[in-house]
Order: structure tokens, then C-alpha cells, then sequence
């Protein structure tokens, strides 16, 4: 329904355009009416009519100047003068200078329903161009934001800036913050993904609530079901007062008021654009450790002791691998990681409470890819499968590792059996001319499609398609692998391992590895060794 204004110093008239016509029927309800100007400006306010009907001659205020108040003031409403035929030229005035249109004295209720109902579909056309470029931006600043905080990077620092004020924010500092929000026992509790989605977006809501920041605040949904929440301080004076505060509250309101319960991790503050991927990642770090330390509550990465932290950044770098892995069908690289899994918690000699945090990370990972392609988890497990109690009852590492690795072998299978299509056998191509060649420095869609005699935008669609990621994801991911592998080693120089999986700069090489681990090589080999 659009809602419209009578304004008219004639009071039978008034009752007349009112009552005479059953507007409900054309999609229109009287929202207010009035006898003069000063009134008509009053009801706008308190109304916000979407049209206003308006007599050109009125006392006090006539129509003319009630229409130009009106539209400074409400600059979207639509006007339509009632005039007769001596103020015909008045009126072809007012529609210059933004009334919508007129109608002669004396008219047929026909013309009028068919004048108001032109303007509405013109109206109606408006609201829905503003509707859908206000759901584009939307989503044009929530796969920016995801973009900052995923591993790869696609604008410098000024094109980022530039974003930004595209969006109408202006930046202060560029020192920020990310911390992660996590609905507890979310699959558990909803089945239905648009219960799930209601419930973050009353969460985000709450937040933006409650949150009081010196500087800008940005929430939005990041990847595997979880709300980010990332500050743009004003200054390092504002940094250094921040508090978790807000974040305990939104803790406690949404178990006193919404029967659930939510953990949240926070990063570091980093400076710079590169810093709000560094603080993800030790978000991430930081809500690992809730099964540790509990659900439903606030837990600062720079608060955790040495030894968890690291424990933090190792299974991230192993669950984005095995992610990729899953989606690639690549069960020799799965096994491969999850040995490296457990060889590295038999190698750290890490405590049994370590040890259940990195295998449930593996279960959780293992059970959102079923989802993801489409899967029953039931159906491939049975109806009465109990992961973390399984994994949790079992009497040694060795057992727990052949309990998982048996885990992942049935989520590959029902992929493995899939009929082989045209299109897959092509993403097969691509994937191993990729790992063939991702130490050549020319490696890149172009190049690999001239090398297989295809076009490369339909190569890009269709490996996107049947992988579940992009090329130049998989080319990055090879190459971090292959680079970490040789690091493992131990006796190779940074710049010759560059070299080696296709980067011809070493420092280069060193801030990808940063953005793909969330840490350095350096710090990578101290964890290592």
C-alpha cells in the first residue's frame, strides 16, 4: 500500500476524495488529512506519505509553496495538484520544479484513480531501482570485507581506501581488529539454514547495538557460518582503551533472551590492511580454544599462553589444505595432510585437551564439506553417529588417527564414484597441468589454457564449477604447499625455495606465505622445529 495525503481548505471536498473512491481496492490508503499548508507539513512529518494530493489554492500557504517545502524536505514524495483552469499555468510551473503532475477542476474519479495510479507504477519503479542498488552495495561491501579477510589480496592500499569511500566510509587510523562470533551448537540447534540466518542477523544486530567504537565497525558474515566483527579505530588512543566489554554483553543478552549461547575469539590490533588478515587468523586461534575453555564467553588471543597460540595457527594452515583437498577429490593429498596432522601432535607432544581441540577442528571440517556438496551427513555415517563422543572414547593417538582418516575416506567416496563429465575431465586437466608446472613464473589462466587449447574464461568457469574454488586459489595453494614442504626440510634458503614453487622476489614469496599461514616462513620453522 502506498500511503497518501489530502490536503484541501474545503472540508466537503476533503470528505469527498476521501470517501468517494475505495482506494484500499487500487493499493492506496489515506494516511492523513489537512486543511492548509502548516497542517500538511506537520502530518508529512509525522506520516511520511508516499503521495500528496494537493489543492493549488489554498489560504496561508498555497499549494504551490507546499509543494516546494514538501519536496525539500521529503524529496522522494509524488504530487498531484487539483487546480482549475485559471491556475493552468501554475500548475505547469509546479511540474517543472518537481511536482509530479496536476489535474483540471472538474474531473471524473476515473482520471484521478488513473493519474494517481501512473504515478504509483512510477513510484513503485523508483523504490524497487533504490531496493535492488542498495541490496548491490550490500553485497558489493560484505565480499570486500570477506576479501580482507581471506588469504588472497586483490587492490593496493589506495584502491582499498578508494572502496571504502565508495561506500561512504571514511577511513581514520587503518589499525584494526577482527574478532570472530560463533554460535555454539548451531547445526545441532537449527536444521533449516534460514533458522540459522535469522538468528546471526539477530546476533548482528544486537552488536551493533550495543558496541560503542571510537572510529568504524563492521559487521558482517564471514565463511563457515560465523559473524565477524571488525574495528577501524580512530586513533591508537582509542586503541589502547578498548575494551571487550561490548562483547561479554552481547554474551550474556544472548543467553538471558535468546535460549542460545555464542563464543567469541579476538584478534590483536594490527595496523594496515595486511594487519585485519593477521587478526582473523588469531580470532580464529582464539575460538578454537572454547573447547578448552568453554563456550559462552569472550576469549582474547593475546590473553592465551604461548604454547595455545601456536596450536592456533598450525590446524588453520591444515584445515584450509584439507578443504581444498576435499573439494578436488585429491584423497593421496588428504592422507598425506592428515599425517602431517598427527605427526605434528606426536612431534609437539601436545596434551590430550590439545589434541581433542585439532581433531574436532578435523571432524567439524570433514562434516561442513558433507553439507557442502550436498550430502547427508546421516546418509553417509548413519543416523546414529556421534563424532566428538567417538573420537573422545578413543584409547590412543594412533587410534583416534585411524578413526579419522576413515572419517574423511567415506566423505571422498560418493564424490569418487560420480560418473567422470566433460567438464570435470577438463578441471582435471587444468588441475594437473597446475601441479605439473606451479614452479614456472608464468603459470596463470592464460597460460595454462593456450598450453590445453581452451578458452580461458570458459576454463576459469568450468574449474570454479567442479573444484568449488578458483584457478588462482589452487595455483596459490600448490605453491604455499609445496613451499611449506621444502621449509620442512630445513636446509634451503628462503630465496631458493622462492624460486622454486615460481616466485622470483623472496620478499614477495615471504608476504604470500604470510597471507596464505598467517604467519611468516621464519616463524613457520620456529613452530616447526
Amino acid at each position: 500500500m502506498l500511503k497518501m495525503m489530502v490536503v484541501d481548505d474545503e472540508t466537503m471536498f476533503r470528505e469527498y476524495l476521501c470517501t468517494t473512491i475505495n482506494w484500499g481496492a487500487y493499493g492506496f490508503e489515506i494516511c492523513g488529512q489537512a486543511k492548509n499548508g502548516h497542517e500538511a507539513l506537520e502530518q508529512a512529518q509525522k506520516n511520511m506519505p508516499d503521495i500528496a494530493l494537493i489543492d493549488i489554492n489554498m489560504p496561508y500557504m498555497d499549494g504551490l509553496t507546499l509543494s516546494e517545502k514538501l519536496k525539500e524536505k521529503q524529496p522522494e514524495i509524488g504530487i498531484v495538484l487539483i487546480t482549475g483552469h485559471s491556475e493552468f499555468e501554475y500548475a505547469r510551473k509546479a511540474v517543472r520544479i518537481g511536482v509530479d503532475d496536476y489535474i483540471l477542476k472538474p474531473f471524473e474519479k476515473e482520471e484521478l484513480v488513473l493519474t494517481l495510479l501512473k504515478l504509483k507504477k512510477n513510484i513503485q519503479k523508483v523504490q524497487q531501482e533504490k531496493f535492488t542498488a542498495q541490496n548491490d552495495r550490500m553485497m558489493m561491501r560484505k565480499r570486500l570485507l570477506n576479501e580482507l579477510i581471506g588469504s588472497e589480496r586483490y587492490y593496493n592500499d589506495q584502491e582499498l581506501k578508494n572502496k571504502f569511500k565508495a561506500f561512504e566510509v571514511m577511513l581514520y587510523s587503518c589499525i584494526f581488529q577482527v574478532s570472530c562470533i560463533e554460535i555454539d551448537h548451531m547445526d545441532q540447534k537449527w536444521e533449516e539454514i534460514s533458522e540459522r540466518a535469522l538468528w546471526k542477523y539477530a546476533v548482528s544486530n544486537i552488536l551493533n547495538e550495543i558496541a560503542e567504537v571510537q572510529g568504524n565497525h563492521f559487521v558482517f558474515n564471514g565463511p563457515e557460518g560465523r559473524i565477524v566483527s571488525m574495528i577501524e579505530f580512530k586513533d591508537h588512543r582509542s586503541r589502547d582503551e578498548f575494551s571487550t566489554e561490548a562483547y561479554e554483553k552481547l554474551c550474556n543478552l544472548i543467553q538471558d533472551h535468546l535460549a542460545f549461547t555464542i563464543t567469541v575469539g579476538v584478534g590483536k590490533a594490527h595496523q594496515g590492511f595486511d594487519g585485519i588478515r593477521d587478526s582473523y587468523m588469531e580470532s580464529l586461534a582464539a575460538l578454537q580454544n572454547k573447547f578448552i575453555l568453554g563456550n559462552n564467553k569472550v576469549i582474547e588471543y593475546a590473553k592465551l599462553g604461548k604454547e595455545c597460540s601456536n596450536i592456533g595457527f598450525y590446524p588453520n594452515v591444515i584445515n584450509e589444505d584439507l578443504l581444498i583437498n576435499l573439494r578436488l577429490n585429491d584423497w593421496p593429498k588428504i592422507e598425506r595432510t592428515l599425517n602431517e596432522v598427527f605427526g605434528y601432535i606426536r612431534g609437539q607432544r601436545l596434551s590430550i585437551e590439545y589434541t581433542y581441540v585439532i581433531c574436532m577442528g578435523l571432524i567439524s571440517l570433514c562434516l561442513s564439506y558433507v553439507t557442502e556438496s550436498g550430502n547427508s551427513i546421516e546418509n553417509i555415517f548413519g543416523e546414529d553417529f556421534l563424532p566428538f563422543s567417538e573420537v573422545r572414547n578413543k584409547e590412543s593417538i594412533d587410534a583416534a588417527y585411524d578413526w579419522i582418516v576413515q572419517l574423511f575416506r567415506k566423505t571422498v567416496e560418493p564424490s569418487r564414484q560420480k560418473k567422470m563429465t566433460r567438464t570435470r575431465k577438463i578441471a582435471e586437466a587444468v588441475k594437473e597441468y597446475i601441479d605439473t608446472h606451479y614452479h614456472e613464473q608464468v603459470l596463470s589462466i592464460e597460460h595454462i589454457a593456450l598450453n590445453i587449447y581452451m578458452n580461458p574464461g570458459y576454463l576459469r568457469t568450468t574449474f570454479k564449477k567442479e573444484m568449488g574454488l578458483t584457478v588462482g586459489k589452487y595455483i596459490a595453494s600448490v605453491r604455499m604447499q609445496k613451499a611449506r614442504e621444502l621449509l620442512n626440510t630445513g636446509n634451503m634458503k628462503l630465496a631458493e625455495i622462492a624460486e622454486k614453487v615460481g616466485f622470483s622476489d623472496a620478499g614477495y614469496f615471504s608476504k604470500c606465505f604470510k597471507k596464505y599461514f598467517g604467519i611468516s616462513p621464519s616463524e613457520y620453522e620456529t613452530i616447526r622445529k
